[in-house]
């Protein structure tokens, strides 16, 4: 084959082979890329069963979008022969760079995390590996790992090759065949029997094993004798080859080793969590023990990381995994015990329970859209009430008669819908609004003007509460100050609501006569994030979320549903969740369901093409862990990024270098610092805060002194550095128009007095405030997008003062080196390019589930940088019964 050329593919030399087919190094002709090809050799070609499993191989691994899985980059066939191209990887294998005595720790948690993460992303798609082994691992010249040979995948059937709404697993090997590297088989494999992702798990211990000892845990003379030690032998410990080895490193191994699958871990999230957790305590220096479950940590998936509640137990789709007692000195005690509904991957949430407590409807979006969803409390089967559209369908809520569904939609512009129980009989209700919740004799909905889903203190604008006819009609605005999840008490008398409390982003619990005929009432009050009410149906208490606690949990409130004041103090209910969320109740106040999420957010950064406006390849990462990292922006001179921590805590700036390594933080006080921009000389970083008690931006240089206040009574956001350093494009205000959504341009030189040079004109043709965001590379335009809540592009020409709408989507432009493109996040689910002369845009990048941050480019345009938010959330349902 070397020498040949198959279509545009000119092959050089070989790689490698096995026994799924030969690697080859070969040149991309058409795109001018050095590339990875693998042949199935022609002498199996004709095997049908050989070419499905190549086929397999193919479409396992090009659904996967993870740094630390090889890239599939296409399936192809030319003059009969069958072969894929995917990234090539240069470097050594794992088992080549593994010492006799194993890794130095440092460089076994730099690979072994990220292994277990790969491995845990093809797992979220269904796709169990079944040949983890060093030889199938590579490390790169820079040190990125990555998961490469799916061949002997086992993927989930019944649909799309990788539908994960799939309830069952199909064999791709007849029965009792062996499968996989013998070395590194679980007991299961190696017996013949059915294998699901735990196999992965008992393969990672024996790698993890090996990386830190530099041996196997299970050996033999024969291969015979090595099964059987699979199957029969304990484990040595690993400090019986290490003594340097901790304590919780066997313990982890030990769980990874177990011989009944049903005692290992059951997700490698949690395998994950737990090497984090060690890494941690063994950087501070602790060799013992875990750091305590209260402290910060991610949480699993399968949401078992409960040690501080006792217990976790497993049954056939019913998870009881805690007993607790809640009790405080104004309420009674009540018992609580919890059940986990939803089990697939993604997203379910916002469930909101049927009268009876039979029933539950959630949103989720196993079908690649969100839609509505029923299922039995009971049973484990939804049922897809919305797949008759292909817009996102969101937020619903049970009647109070059980009978009807409300729900928020995209479909047809968006707005409120109401449809049948089985969802039969969808009508609009209003052509905007967010969250319903039904008034108690079921004739009015109360709903918010904005969405929001977790972080109701990061919401875009002013949140309005309106009424409207559940039979439709004009609505009828209730509130105008902030307000976001609405629910109405069961007498009809109030409507509980969150809110805003100032520019720190405290948020509190309220309430409002339901005819808005007298001011909120504060309901808990307390310098927390408060939020999410509902009634109990008696009307005499409110359960909500609040992380006063140190994570978004359950609480609840004695109240007078009358006055809408507080009767006691709030008491907690701590469910086995890290950030539980969209709560609901049963007509007998017996059972409340909520949302179990687990979200991550890191930094991520992408190679683009800035002349053919392409991206290449796949994102890097460039942060990992449960920190949430945001706003990043590269350095002048594209060594370094500054970004701000999002949550836990939120508002300090740091630093890191491009390739992930040197974080230093540069402010660490009370304040809370947000966006974070460098200055084109790369001396300063400019910055939106409250340190002065407003919001305000300020300037500090890259070692976090000599802080700067730039904006004295104007409170700004959004900073953009002029070309040459001395000025700053800020934004003030709001979504709309008018006195408070004002923008200016700044000196960037003087301090806060007489800082303002030049106030940009009203912009009536946007329709909106222009929010500014990226100064012109040539110093003659600023881009923006039409107001923080809202969406599209446009452009200020600084020697006209005339602003052009560019295109109708998208938010926070970035311009490109010409300075005639701009790159833009659209819906937070894909990269566009757009020409603002010509008004044409092309998506380079897109993605199904998560969310993408704003991008931020380096100076020669071949970077973005931007932060990925993962959210993964499930169902669970709280019983609950008086002492």
């Amino acid at each position: 084959m070397v020498g040949a050329t198959l279509l545009h593919y000119r092959i050089l030399h070989a790689i490698g082979a096995g026994g799924m087919g030969e690697v080859y190094a070969a040149d991309d002709t058409r795109l001018n890329r050095r590339i990875a090809l693998k042949v199935l050799p022609p002498a199996t070609a004709s095997d049908e069963e050989r070419l499905q499993r190549f086929r397999r191989e193919a479409q396992a691994v090009a659904a996967l979008n993870h740094p630390n899985v090889v890239t599939i980059y296409a399936v192809e066939e030319a003059e009969g022969v069958h072969f894929l191209t995917m990234e090539l990887i240069e470097g050594q294998t794992l088992d080549a760079i593994i010492p006799p005595d194993g890794l130095a720790w440092s460089e076994f948690f730099r690979w072994a995390i990220p292994l277990v993460d790969a491995v845990s992303a093809a797992h979220a798609r269904g796709i169990v590996h079944r040949d983890l082994k060093p030889a199938n691992v590579m490390i790169g010249p820079k040190g990125v790992l990555k998961v490469l040979d799916f061949g002997l995948a086992k993927l989930k059937a019944d649909g799309p090759a990788l539908d994960v709404s799939a309830l069952s697993t199909a064999r791709v090997t007849a029965p009792h065949e062996v499968v996989g590297t013998t070395a590194y088989m679980s007991p299961e494999q190696a017996e013949g029997r059915d294998v699901d992702a735990r196999t992965d798990l008992f393969s990672l211990g024996i790698l993890l094993f090996e990386m830190a000892t530099g041996r196997r845990p299970f050996g033999g003379d024969t291969t015979l004798a090595l099964l059987s030690s699979i199957i029969k032998d304990a484990p040595p410990p690993a400090a019986a080859w290490r003594a340097d080895s901790p304590p919780d490193l066997d313990r982890i191994l030990r769980k990874c080793l177990v011989k009944d699958p049903s005692r290992r871990y059951q997700t490698a999230i949690d395998l994950r969590n737990d090497l984090e957790d060690l890494q941690l305590a063994k950087h501070a220096g602790a060799t013992t023990g875990l750091p305590a479950p209260a402290r910060e940590r991610k949480p699993s998936a399968t949401w078992l990381a409960f040690a501080a509640l006792g217990v976790a137990v497993l049954a056939t789709g019913y998870a009881l995994v805690s007993r607790g007692l809640w009790q405080g000195s104004a309420d009674s005690a009540v018992h609580a015990s919890f059940a986990q509904l939803t089990h697939v991957p993604g997203i379910e949430w916002f469930p909101s329970l049927s009268p009876d407590g039979r029933w539950i409807v959630y949103a989720g979006d196993g079908a690649g859209n969100r839609d509505i969803y029923l299922q039995s409390v009971t049973g484990s089967t939804p049922i897809n009430l919305t797949s008759d559209s292909p817009d996102d369908d969101d937020q619903p809520a049970f009647s109070p008669d059980g009978e009807l569904i409300a729900f928020r939609s995209n479909r047809d512009g968006g707005g409120i819908f109401v449809m049948g129980r089985t969802g039969e009989a969808v009508r609009r209700i209003t052509r905007a609004g967010f969250n319903p919740a039904w008034s108690p004799d079921g004739r009015q909905l109360v709903y918010a003007s904005i969405r929001v889903e977790l972080r109701p203190q990061n919401s875009d604008g002013r949140s309005e509460l309106w009424v409207v006819n559940a039979d439709g009609g004009e609505p009828r605005r209730l509130y105008e100050g902030d307000a976001t999840l609405p629910s109405w008490s069961p007498n009809g008398i109030r409507i509980a609501f969150g809110q805003r409390l100032g520019e720190d982003r405290v948020m509190d619990v309220l309430t409002i006569a339901a005819d808005g005929s007298s001011a909120p009432t504060v309901a808990v009050g307390d310098p927390a994030i408060d939020w999410n009410p509902i009634w109990a149906p008696d009307g005499r208490h409110l359960y909500f979320v609040s992380d006063r606690g140190g994570s978004p949990n359950i609480w609840r409130v004695p109240i007078d549903e009358s006055t809408g004041a507080p009767r006691g103090p709030a008491v907690p209910l701590t469910s086995p969740a890290t950030f539980a969320a969209h709560l609901s109740i049963t007509a007998d106040g017996r059972k409340l369901a909520y949302s179990a999420v687990l979200e991550t957010q890191n930094l991520q950064r992408l190679r683009i093409d800035p002349h053919r406006h392409e991206a290449i390849g796949e994102p890097e990462l460039v942060t990992r862990g449960s920190r949430f990292w945001s706003s990043p922006d590269p350095s002048p001179d594209g060594e370094r990024v500054v970004m701000y921590s999002q949550v836990r805590p939120e508002g300090d700036v740091y630093v890191i270098n491009a390739d992930g390594t040197g974080l230093r933080q540069l402010t660490s006080d009370q304040a809370v610092d947000r966006v974070p921009r460098w200055s084109p000389d790369g001396q300063w970083i400019a910055t939106f805060s409250n340190r002065s008690g407003r919001l305000g931006v300020w300037k500090l240089r890259v070692d976090g002194s000599e802080q700067q206040l730039l904006t004295g009574d104007t409170v700004a956001s959004v900073a953009a550095w002029s070309p040459d350093g001395a000025r700053l494009a800020v934004t003030r205000g709001g979504a709309e128009p008018g006195p408070d959504a004002r923008s200016f341009i700044i000196d960037a030189t003087r301090g806060v007095q007489n800082a303002v040079l030049d106030e940009l004109p009203d912009a009536p043709n946007l329709g909106s405030a222009f929010v500014t965001n990226s100064w012109a590379p040539d110093g003659t335009k600023i881009a923006g997008q039409n107001g923080f809540a809202l969406v599209g592009v446009s452009v200020y020409t600084i020697a006209t003062g005339a602003f052009s709408r560019v295109a109708e989507f998208g938010e926070w432009p970035v311009w490109l080196p010409d300075s005639r493109h701009v790159l833009v996040v659209s819906r937070g689910r894909e990269f566009q390019i757009i020409d603002t002369v010509e008004r044409t845009s092309k998506r380079i990048f897109s993605v199904l589930r998560d969310t993408l941050g704003p991008p931020r480019l380096t100076r020669d345009g071949r970077s973005a940088y931007f932060s990925r938010r993962a959210t993964e959330a499930d169902v669970w349902l709280v019983d609950l019964s008086p002492e």
